[in-house]
């Protein structure tokens, strides 16, 4: 057992002695490098929400930090160019929108910019400075599009002699303006429908978002359907199915957080056409019924609100008088249990 045992230590030994001769010194050791904190190259992407209010907002959209070799280069003045990078918004996501450089202040000392959108961040690292953060300040978030999603993009370019760029040198910052409502959510529950009442079955568990519209509105989309459109799916004898033209909006009293909106996507103009059928033919308010006569409608019976943990209980039917003059035409019993923000 013993002579086992050095045997053993013996090759242990030996596996180590054969690693330590391998190992080489990396070839930037002792150099001082500037990164942007979570980034990479090509740029990585880094999602910042804020919320859908006219108050004024300050979001940091980018760290940058000097990683200095010695407190000799840490008490040196370092100045780093960064590129207000369009091209790597785009690359990143083409519908990214690029956010206007008017709808926010920069803030953070020692940091300037120059040339408007698409040009140069200039951050000054004093001696002793290790992190410097861009920070833009947003007055009024409302001025957003919240179904889009707004981007900057940052690239370190250029460093002073004293350092060099690191591999973790570019980033691109999501902005989206986000009501309270806003998040990702589980939809189960039950369906029935007064028409096809043994083939038309409840299919299982769908996958929601609710993106915002409006301070206090949102889209829900099905994530689950087509790619992401607005709609419900069901069993049709088994195969899964769903109502063409057919979607819900969703508004809320931020008061009570009580439900107060509740329509046809497909019956609301200004919203856009889907996979699913095209808005354009709706009627609008009030009754928001879209070209086939299908409306959305809370049931009283329901708790409709939100509770606690942001769940959401609504209760609501579908109504089609072109197929059911009084009355509705499909039954939903849905409980969202949020899972997290989108």
């Amino acid at each position: 057992m013993k002579s086992s045992i050095l045997v053993f230590l013996s090759l242990a030994i030996g596996f180590t002695a054969c690693i330590k001769k391998e190992v080489t010194p990396l070839k930037d050791e002792g150099s001082t490098f500037v990164k942007v904190l979570g980034g990479s190259s090509p740029a990585v992407v880094k999602s910042n929400p804020i919320d859908f209010v006219t108050t004024a907002q300050t979001i940091t959209v980018c760290d940058v930090r000097k990683d200095a070799a010695n407190s000799a280069d840490l008490n040196r003045s370092t100045t780093v160019t960064i590129k207000d990078d369009t091209a790597a918004v785009r690359a990143a996501n083409p519908n990214y929108l690029q956010l206007p450089s008017n709808w926010y202040i920069l803030v953070g000392s020692g940091i300037t910019k120059s040339g408007g959108m698409g040009g140069n961040y200039t951050v000054t690292f004093s001696p002793g400075d290790f992190a410097k953060e861009i920070r833009i300040n947003i007055p009024n978030a409302q001025v957003l599009n919240p179904s889009r999603l707004y981007a900057l993009g940052f690239t370190i370019t250029g460093v002073t002699a004293d350092s060099k760029i690191s591999f973790e040198k570019s980033i691109v910052v999501e902005i989206g303006a986000k009501n309270p409502w806003d998040g990702v959510y589980l939809m189960t529950g039950t369906f029935s429908d007064a028409i096809n009442t043994t083939a038309w079955t409840y299919i299982g568990d769908q996958q929601y978002s609710l993106i915002t519209i409006s301070a206090s509105k949102c889209i829900v989309r099905n994530d689950d359907l087509n790619g992401g459109i607005p709609g419900y799916i069901f069993s049709n004898a088994g195969a899964g199915t769903y109502f063409g033209a057919y979607g819900l909006v969703i508004g809320f009293d931020a008061a009570t957080n009580k439900i107060n909106e509740f329509y046809n996507y497909y019956g609301d103009p200004s919203l856009p056409a889907t996979a699913g059928g095209n808005p354009a033919a709706g009627t609008g308010a009030p009754l928001y019924a879209s070209s086939n006569g299908r409306r959305a409608v809370l049931d009283p019976s329901g708790v409709n609100a939100v509770q606690s943990k942001k769940d959401i209980l609504v209760k609501h039917w579908l109504i089609q008088p072109s197929v059911v003059p009084n009355g509705p035409r499909s039954f939903f019993n849905d409980r969202w249990k949020y899972l997290g923000p989108r």
